[in-house]
């Protein structure tokens, strides 16, 4: 074969797949255009704050709280329409982070965080407080992928905290606040 027919193949073989990708490159751009990403950034950034109450009833043999959050701020249905969607808008879902913050009692030293109103929905957040007297703040930064239990329709959270001394939790209940992070992907654009 000579040089000149070598350089031939090589040309259409390098055109060929030119032309593969940019087809490929021109689907996900038209797919990319048809989807927007709810985040922080966002103009009603998806971020929901529950809160939690407890007292000793709710403590288990296994020495866990186990309680379900009330809504203290807008939640997804809310944010999703203020944003122009819903949740059947909602192509995929993650919750970025979660911060808890131990609002009343220090008896805590850590907690499992469910999206849905028992274990059984997917865990959102694993924290320990470092320093179960200090007030300080617990963040899971673990990204964790939702989008089941957020386009079924889960609002609440279901806690389970781990409790030093049930005997401490003052006759009045212990309270925390969990921040959690979202960032939806929706289609509809």
């Amino acid at each position: 074969m000579t040089s000149f027919a070598t350089s031939l193949i090589r040309a259409s073989v390098a055109l060929g797949l030119l032309a593969a990708g940019l087809v490929l490159t021109s689907c996900d751009l038209a797919s990319a255009g048809n989807t927007a990403i709810l985040s922080a950034n966002s103009t009603s950034p998806p971020t929901v704050r529950h809160r939690f109450e407890y007292t000793e009833d709710d403590v288990t043999e296994e020495g866990q709280a186990e309680v379900v959050s009330s809504i203290q701020s807008d939640d997804l249905d809310a944010i999703l329409a203020d944003n122009g969607f819903s949740r059947s808008d909602v192509v995929s879902a993650q919750v970025d982070s979660v911060r808890v913050e131990r609002l009343s009692t220090g008896t805590l030293s850590g907690a499992d965080l469910y999206l849905g109103t028992d274990a059984s929905g997917p865990v959102i957040a694993r924290v320990e407080f470092d320093d179960p007297e200090a007030e300080t703040p617990a963040r899971d930064n673990t990204s964790r992928t939702v989008t089941g239990a957020v386009k079924s329709g889960q609002k609440r959270v279901f806690a389970q905290f781990d409790v030093e001394d049930p005997s401490d939790i003052p006759s009045s209940g212990g309270r925390v606040r969990a921040v959690v992070y979202y960032r939806l992907e929706v289609e509809g654009v």
